[in-house]
């Protein structure tokens, strides 16, 4: 079986999870102390990643596994509401048409398309249901008693560890693929350990870093670097 794997931030859709979260919360009145709470934390962290004194990989690695905090302590219905929203309201209008089409062409030609993203794999699975992708690969989400935690069930969804939690899917619902014949479509540096899993690797919109990379290997390019 061929499939093709899609990044969402910065590859499927311009928009970015974390935004749309901190959008949810502002527009609806709520939880505005925790979404300042998060500025304060990790806002200081952007210089420091500017200056070197902190690298790229780390400080993007901190956000993935601190966006939970924005759901502490909502019950699981509230997320699904949330999740739905964010879909509906930002996911969906900010589609890349040009990646969109492609991702179609794969469902066509009858290739097993999985969503493979930093993003909740809840709010994956929502956008997944609209988009007819069956298959998600995410950070997934603590919940106990009925609530979100804020925390994520480790390792998130991120880097090498995309291709870990991606194998384990695959093994766990018994889905066999032709690697050398698959696709995979990402937009970050850090995308690198999913695309060489594949034989067609797709730098979409890349940042500059995986522009370089692409590039250096000949892999196939779409659309222009963007600034990091």
């Amino acid at each position: 079986m061929i499939a093709a794997l899609f990044d969402l931030d910065g590859t499927l859709c311009t928009e970015h999870v974390w935004r749309a979260l901190m959008r949810y919360f502002n527009e609806h009145r709520r939880r505005r102390l925790l979404v300042r709470a998060f500025w304060v934390v990790h806002f200081p962290l952007w210089p420091l990643h500017r200056l070197g004194l902190l690298s790229r990989e780390h400080f993007s690695r901190l956000w993935v596994n601190d966006m939970p905090w924005f759901l502490v302590g909502l019950r699981h219905e509230e997320g699904q509401t949330l999740f739905r929203w964010i879909t509906d309201q930002v996911l969906l209008p900010s589609l890349r048409s040009d990646v969109a089409e492609i991702l179609r062409h794969h469902q066509d030609e009858g290739h097993l398309v999985i969503l493979v993203s930093g993003a909740f794999e809840e709010l994956l699975a929502c956008l997944g249901e609209r988009l007819g992708v069956q298959h998600v690969v995410g950070t997934r989400l603590e919940i106990k008693r009925g609530r979100y935690s804020g925390r994520a069930v480790k390792p998130p969804c991120f880097g090498q560890d995309k291709v870990t939690l991606l194998t384990e899917y695959l093994d766990s619902n018994g889905l066999e693929i032709d690697l050398a014949q698959s696709f995979a479509y990402g937009d970050s540096i850090f995308d690198v350990p999913m695309l060489e899993l594949v034989g067609h690797p797709v730098a979409v919109y890349p940042d500059r870093q995986l522009w370089d990379y692409a590039s250096q290997r000949g892999w196939r390019v779409i659309g222009e670097p963007k600034e990091t």
